[in-house]
């Protein structure tokens, strides 16, 4: 196993190199790859409970950018992706500081030592955070399950990994909403 961004991840799976993957949707349309829903994984703003995000029901990244921030590493898979969206007109990110884990980039944020850009999924909903949805449509995110041009029935492990991630994505949902109440679904809370 190995973390790819997905046009390499793609590659891999139409060169058979690689027999399952996990992509985001907007950049493996049309590959020609079977491929099923796997999950969301678009990205919220994170920031210390209380702090200068709570309350708020969403925001767009040029605002999230006039706050100090912390970030993945340069070479993360998430902030290639951001970087690649923002555009040459964007506002330039002032890092405090940038770490290799995003369980390390929550917890800092939880800290407030600054917001944090993060997939929805990386929050643990009994960690107390300010969490507000991010407005720019690259933020809207999900997972998909692709299959590499080999024979799908040809592995039973390949077979059992796939049933694996399922599950794994299914369970995430559950937690995730049987957590919340009806007065936690709102855009932006404080959890």
């Amino acid at each position: 196993m190995c973390e790819s961004r997905t046009p390499h991840t793609v590659r891999m799976l139409a060169d058979g190199e690689a027999d399952l993957g996990v992509v985001l949707d907007d950049e493996a349309r049309d590959c020609g790859l079977h491929m099923e829903p796997l999950g969301d994984d678009s990205l919220v703003v994170i920031g210390q409970a209380g702090g200068i995000i709570a309350g708020r029901t969403s925001l767009a990244y040029s605002e999230v950018a006039e706050h100090p921030l912390i970030g993945l590493d340069a070479g993360s898979s998430l902030r290639r992706w951001i970087e690649k969206h923002l555009g040459p007109h964007a506002p330039v990110a002032r890092y405090r500081t940038t770490v290799a884990d995003l369980s390390v980039l929550v917890a800092l944020a939880a800290a407030g030592v600054g917001l944090a850009v993060v997939p929805r999924r990386a929050i643990d909903p009994h960690q107390p955070l300010a969490v507000c949805e991010l407005q720019d449509p690259w933020a809207r995110r999900h997972h998909l399950l692709a299959w590499g041009v080999k024979d799908r029935s040809s592995s039973t492990a390949t077979a059992a990994l796939a049933e694996h991630l399922r599950n794994a994505a299914l369970s995430e949902r559950s937690s995730r909403d049987a957590y919340q109440d009806p007065m936690d679904r709102r855009p932006c809370h404080d959890g």
